[in-house]
């Protein structure tokens, strides 16, 4: 037999999440090698059948057109039983069968895109399922095979109800028609298959029903197979000793040869050759590359090209730019363009919903990558970008000489962002709108941990060889640059075969995911283009196909990104217009502002949009911006590719005049000045081909794109066009190639000005604010932490705490909550004549939106709160429950429900007293709910004072650890303040003095760890951390290197705890350019192992009260649990208010706890530790 006589017809790729293994593209985007042996066995066809989806459709189709396959695409699909409606008392076994469906023509394709979106939509019980009723509405153009074991023929037969199973093949003949339907023969030796396939041999002589041989391909090649059940088992959650887990149960599910499948199915030729029939009747060409923009409704009679021309030139009017020459020919230009190649309505499409949002005070951006460049997306306010006046080109966003969708990515605030969604969803359809799938791949470290998981390989082991694996890297990569992995690859079998196996796996299809941003907006229901699929918890309808494939159908895909900061910039405008400036328009305020730029100079530029990290403040204290080109250069230049070649450097040298700016040629000038003769933007490349090698627009953004991709092939061609295009322009091949030598060696890292102007203007306005409106800025960044995540997160920067540090250090006051004033969020109040911002109670952990809108309403509707009775009368207890007061009582928002009660004390009696009050509140409101009113009024409004009885105030760090838990913050104070006369005793250095102390300077620290990030080396994987230390003077950062960290100190980092920490000053790392030293942690004490070694003697204050037999012994008690060698003296208070002291005879070895003892006995403060040095 002919390798040509047979076609696999029952196909899986990586598309079958976590069952199938074969790849459809390299790492590169091409074929994989399993389509290009499949071509060259000499098969003419191959089908993709993925388990009830189309994920690969489309990729499968391009490869298998690229190396001579004719692409037949269908799917093994999930049938229900009875209706795919029914999804009761089934488990998923009897709630779904299969079924082998293939398209024979476009009208297949498209029923088959139907039935799949309906499983998902309508069906969806364990799998995605169609019923038999779907099959026949949707029938035209497919064929179907009875499918494998778990198909409803197989399944009747193996129950032995052959009378039923022929019912169902007459069924599916009656549905599909008798040339639509085969019997489907599988073997892959498993005893079952043998049964199954003598009745269907029987069946079909008797019926005269076709038969067909199929392979059920899970796996490329028969050696997978190992790899494969591993991946089976990563999908199920079982380890491969396991005895009851699925398995297949031969290693037969690979792509076998004709050969191999002639042997197999010899008895059955006509089996064979019915393959090759079925492909012979299959021929779907699938339309790419169209323009399939949605209708857009003009009025009446009028083309969507007048529209947009209309719109365009009353824009430029509105702009006052409609009589300058200039503008007049590029908006003429741009709109030639756009109609040639039938853009009309993508920019109406888009121009109307950014005008939705506009209208309905939605933020939006001021632009967003190249789109920015088009002077008809300025005019139409699409963008708020001039592109003329700072040089941004139409070509970079729309390619005359490339055919390609325009691409506008949009971006509004993060809180409105779903508010035009569903306009557009109302606009243009529900069914003609959909979110985007994204598929998640088994990455280098995840797939090790998997694997190592199912070999039950000891986790530390597995930990240690993924953390060998740098991040971004693979494992093949890794295998040859990190010595102590492939030491481990080669030494023991047991990590040679996990990475082996490991290695088989990365980079295959994991999961679905939804697009973070992007929808797909279509003429017809999207179904027509894509089958639909549903994603995640929520149930999000996306589309089966990813956003490349879904643009090479020629559909329109837009990106609706929520920028936070768009938000914030919007919070605060609307505080300066509410009491400062009625007519603030943040899109008008001058961009030569003094304070701005005198700010951001000085390096204060924590809170910045896109400048606020410290090597990016270090870089504007170097650079010194003093217009917003400057800024714009700033955001282009703080990259790795510029910072590494040295691009950065030169700028900067040259923008201070320490370095002197020339140019290769005359023509340069013009473009290269505003960046001091540096090729910053990929703009100033496609410039200089126009300016010197005559190069057409669309030319000269073939060459950026060659220069970004580095292709060698492509570079070098492009070069010789530049040379040439540079000579006919009367320049030298000499000066031709210098010029092109620094493009190709610049011209790579270079940025999209026309984004970094768009985005540099949001950053603009952000500096602007914080120098000119603080306080309502601070306040709106503090507001838009609210809810991003756990308070005291591990390895988690509180931002909160953060941005009350800087309102700290700008000199903006920040009251603690107050259920008597307190918004949901920040906002700004007037307190003792003052401007300050009033803590926000959503930003409270545990107390949502809910709670805060039920205390709200209730101060608005009753006045101040009088009482916690009253409070908890008032408020509904369902949404401000027990958890939810409690944090607030601990976070200081009811103090003024006790005015003139120390917090000590009124925070320990609305604690001790908060259940019963809610319990007395809980049944009032029954009374009242009753109609009995308030029958015992005196009773329930009672004092918490007097419910709580005596009550022992808490202490302040009980007080300090309160605010801690439910702020993430300490509000009132800082425990360091007890120990601050202790800490100077330790020899340790202030923070804030570290500026002063000499790099390399050994020195030791003294203060509460904030933050710990647990890191490890890229080049061995050794664990290290990264750790912030504050104490009352400021913030430092502390390395602990692996050498210190391996020796015990790792362990001991952990949040809140107060350390001595001895190290070098290091001047290298972010923290150090920032102007602020790092320590090189070489020894690292606990506080009370620093007190150990520091102290000499405890005094103690009795106060006179205390003074009796029973104190006396409850302190004698104290000392004898904590023996040491520490001297123990009394400061005995008389009734006069004199001291007499006593030195005991007791030794103590002084600890926290001994502290905390003797305060919750004595009082705060009534000890000092005196230093043995």
């Amino acid at each position: 037999m002919s390798s040509s006589n047979f076609v696999h017809l029952h196909a899986h790729s990586e598309y079958s999440l976590l069952d199938g293994a074969a790849r459809l593209t390299d790492d590169h985007g091409n074929p994989s090698a399993f389509l290009k042996a499949m071509a060259q066995s000499g098969m003419p066809a191959l089908a993709l059948t993925d388990h009830g989806n189309m994920f690969g459709a489309i990729e499968f189709y391009e490869g298998c057109k690229s190396v001579g396959l004719n692409p037949i695409i269908g799917c093994e699909a999930y049938m229900a039983p009875h209706s795919r409606l029914d999804r009761k008392g089934q488990s998923e076994k009897e709630a779904t069968r299969h079924i082998t469906l293939l398209s024979k023509n476009l009208a297949g394709y498209r029923n088959l895109m139907q039935l799949l979106s309906k499983a998902y939509l309508e069906g969806f019980y364990y799998k995605p399922r169609i019923d038999k009723e779907l099959l026949s509405q949707h029938a035209e153009g497919i064929v179907a095979l009875s499918g494998c074991l778990k198909g409803e023929v197989a399944q009747a037969l193996l129950a032995g109800d052959r009378d039923g199973a022929e019912n169902l093949i007459g069924t599916y003949r009656s549905i599909l028609g008798p040339d639509n339907f085969y019997l489907e023969l599988m073997d892959h030796g498993l005893e079952k298959q043998q049964r199954v396939n003598k009745e269907l041999v029987d069946i079909a002589k008797r019926g005269e029903i076709p038969l067909v041989a199929t392979n059920d391909c899970h796996y490329f090649r028969k050696e997978d197979a190992p790899a494969h059940d591993v991946l089976l088992c990563i999908g199920t959650g079982k380890r491969l000793d396991e005895p009851n887990r699925l398995r297949y149960e031969a290693p037969e599910f690979y792509y076998k040869s004709s050969a191999e499948m002639a042997k197999l199915f010899s008895y059955a030729p006509q089996a064979l050759r019915a393959t090759v029939e079925i492909a012979e009747k299959c021929s779907t060409e699938i339309p790419l590359h169209q323009m399939l923009l949605p209708h857009f409704e003009t009025p009446a009679g009028e083309s969507v090209e007048s529209c947009l021309e209309k719109l365009c030139w009353e824009g430029l009017k509105r702009l006052k730019l409609d009589a300058l020459p200039e503008y007049a020919r590029r908006l003429r230009y741009e709109l030639g363009i756009i109609f040639k190649m039938g853009y009309a309505s993508y920019f109406l499409i888009v121009r109307d919903f950014i005008d939705y949002a506009r209208r309905n005070q939605v933020p939006v951006g001021p632009g967003r990558g190249s789109g920015a460049g088009s002077l008809v997306a300025y005019s139409l306010a699409i963008t708020m970008v001039d592109p003329i006046r700072y040089g941004l080109l139409f070509e970079r966003f729309l390619n005359p000489d490339r055919r390609s969708m325009p691409d506008l990515d949009i971006d509004f605030s993060d809180e409105g962002r779903e508010r035009v969604i569903e306009y557009v969803r109302g606009k243009y359809g529900m069914h003609n709108v959909a979110q985007i799938i994204t598929f998640g791949t088994m990455q280098a470290r995840l797939v090790v941990r998997d694997v190592g998981r199912v070999l039950g390989v000891p986790l530390p082991e597995v930990d240690r060889l993924a953390k060998l694996i740098p991040a971004g890297v693979g494992i093949a990569q890794a295998l040859e640059t990190i010595p102590e992995l492939k030491e481990a690859a080669q030494s023991n079998s047991q990590a040679k075969k996990l990475l082996s196996l490991a290695q088989k796996l990365e980079g295959l299809k994991r999961h679905t995911g939804v697009h973070a941003a992007g929808i797909v907006i279509t003429k017809e229901a999207v179904h027509c283009y894509s089958p639909l699929a549903k994603s995640g918890n929520q149930g999000v309808i996306t589309t089966q196909y990813s956003d490349v494939n879904l643009l090479k159908l020629g559909l329109l895909k837009m990106d609706f990104l929520g920028l936070r900061t768009l938000t914030i910039v919007d919070h605060a405008c609307k505080m300066i217009r509410l009491k400062k400036n009625p007519e603030f328009d943040v899109m008008k305020i001058p961009l030569d502002d003094a304070k701005t730029y005198a700010m951001l100079r000085e390096g204060n530029a924590f809170g910045v949009f896109q400048l606020e990290s410290s090597g990016m403040r270090d870089l504007l204290r170097r650079l010194k911006p003093a217009t917003f080109e400057d800024i714009s250069a700033t955001i282009a230049l703080y990259r790795p590719g510029p910072m590494q070649s040295g691009m950065l450097d030169d700028f900067v040298e040259r923008k201070n005049g320490n370095k002197k700016v020339t140019y290769a040629h005359r023509l340069l000038e013009p473009i290269l000045k505003e960046t001091c003769g540096a090729m910053i933007y990929q703009e100033q490349i496609m410039e200089i081909a126009k300016a010197m090698a005559l190069f057409t627009p669309g030319q000269a953004d073939g060459l950026r794109k060659a220069m970004g991709k580095k292709i060698i092939e492509e570079m070098q061609s492009t070069r010789q066009l530049f040379v040439d295009g540079c000579e006919r322009n009367k320049i030298s091949s000499k000066l031709a190639n210098k010029v092109y030598d620094q493009i190709e060696k610049f011209g790579g890292y270079g940025f999209n000005k026309s984004h970094t102007v768009a985005y540099g203007l949001v950053t603009y306005q952000t500096a602007y604010l914080k120098a000119n409106y603080p306080i309502e800025y601070v306040t709106a960044l503090l507001t838009s932490e609210i809810g991003r995540g756990a308070i005291d997160a591990e390895g988690r920067e509180n931002k909160i705490v953060s941005y009350m540090e800087q309102a700290k250090s700008m000199g903006l006051a920040v009251l603690p909550p107050d259920v008597q004033r307190s918004e949901g969020t920040f906002c700004i109040v007037e307190d003792q004549g003052a401007e300050k911002i009033l803590f926000g109670l959503l930003a409270v952990k545990n107390v949502g939106s809910g709670a805060v809108e039920s205390i709200l309403r209730a101060r608005k509707a009753e006045g101040p709160f009088k009482s916690l009775d009253d409070f908890c009368r008032r408020v509904d207890l369902r949404q401000a429950n027990k958890k939810v007061v409690e944090s607030m009582v601990k976070a200081g928002a009811l103090d003024r429900l006790l005015p003139g009660t120390a917090a000590k004390l009124s925070r320990a009696r609305m604690l001790e007293s908060l259940a019963a009050v809610m319990d007395r509140a809980g049944k009032v409101k029954q009374d009242l709910d009753k109609g009995q009113g308030l029958l015992f009024e005196s009773a329930a409004l009672a004092d918490p004072e007097a419910a709580a009885g005596e009550v022992r105030p808490l202490s302040e760090r009980d007080i300090l650890e309160g605010e801690r838990e439910v702020l993430g913050f300490y509000l009132s104070g800082h425990p360091l303040n007890r120990y601050r006369q202790l800490i100077k005793k330790f020899g340790a250095r202030s923070i804030g003095d570290l500026d002063r102390a000499p790099q390399a300077k050994t020195v030791s620290l003294a203060g509460m760890i904030t933050q710990v990030s647990h890191l490890t080396t890229k080049a061995t994987g050794a664990p290290w951390a990264r750790v912030k230390l504050e104490d009352l003077t400021g913030e430092a950062t502390l390395l602990v290197f692996p050498r210190a960290y391996a020796a015990g100190i790792g362990k001991m980092l952990r949040n809140q705890q107060i350390v001595l920490a001895k190290g070098r000053l290091s001047g290298q790392g972010e923290e150090a350019a920032a102007g602020r030293k790092e320590l090189i942690v070489e020894e690292l004490l606990t506080f009370e192992e620093a007190l150990g070694q520091f102290s000499s003697r405890l005094a103690v204050q009795v106060p006179a009260s205390a003074r009796n037999d029973k104190t006396l012994y409850a302190l004698r008690g104290i000392f004898s649990r904590y023996p040491g060698r520490c001297t123990v003296v009394l400061n005995l208070e008389t009734a006069s208010k004199e001291s007499a002291q006593v030195v005991t005879e007791e030794r103590v070895k002084i600890t926290q706890t001994l502290l905390d003892e003797l305060e919750a006995l004595l009082g705060d403060g009534v000890w000092q530790i005196e230093s043995a040095y």
